[in-house]
C-alpha cells in the first residue's frame, strides 16, 4: 500500500497538534480549521466558525462570506493532498478549485471530510464536503493539484 512521505507525515501531525506555524497561520487568516484525524487519502476536520481568522467574514445574517469559504476550501484541499505525496521532495499547487454552495456556512461548527479521488503522475484530484451540525451538506469542494518535485 502507498504511504505518505516522512516530511508530509510530520507536517500533518504537527498541524494536528495545533502548534505548527501552518495551523497558526490558518487560525489567524482563515479560521480555526483543525485536523481531527487523517490517513492516506483522507482527512477529517472541524471548523469552529467565528474565531480570529474569520470573525470579519461573517455577514449580517450570520452566514460566512463565500469567498472566505473558498479560501478555506483551498487550504483543506492542500492538506488532503499532502496525505498522498510519497516522497519528501514532492510539492504541488492548485490548478483548479471549485466550491459548490448548497447551504450557508455558519456558527458554531462545521465538519469537513476530505478525500483524494485519483492520483496520477502529474495530477491529484481531491474532493471535500463541509457539513453543518444537522449533518446536511453545506459545501462541496473539488480541486485538482499539479504535482511537482522540489527540483521542478
Amino acid at each position: 500500500m502507498p504511504a505518505t512521505s516522512d516530511r508530509h507525515t510530520e507536517l500533518l501531525n504537527f498541524y494536528q497538534s495545533m502548534e505548527s506555524p501552518y495551523y497558526q497561520w490558518a487560525l489567524t487568516h482563515i479560521g480555526d480549521l483543525r485536523i481531527v484525524e487523517w490517513d492516506y487519502g483522507r482527512i477529517a476536520m472541524t471548523w469552529d466558525i467565528g474565531g480570529p481568522g474569520d470573525e470579519n467574514m461573517i455577514l449580517h445574517q450570520g452566514f460566512m462570506f463565500g469567498g472566505h469559504v473558498a479560501s478555506a476550501a483551498d487550504h483543506v484541499a492542500s492538506l488532503v493532498t499532502m496525505t498522498v505525496l510519497p516522497t519528501d521532495a514532492d510539492r504541488f499547487r492548485t490548478s483548479r478549485l471549485e466550491t459548490k454552495f448548497f447551504r450557508p456556512v455558519k456558527a458554531p461548527r462545521m465538519t469537513i471530510e476530505a478525500r483524494v479521488l485519483n492520483v496520477s503522475r502529474r495530477l491529484i484530484h481531491v474532493e471535500a464536503d463541509v457539513v453543518n451540525p444537522e449533518r446536511k451538506l453545506a459545501v462541496r469542494i473539488e480541486a485538482s493539484q499539479v504535482r511537482q518535485t522540489k527540483e521542478t
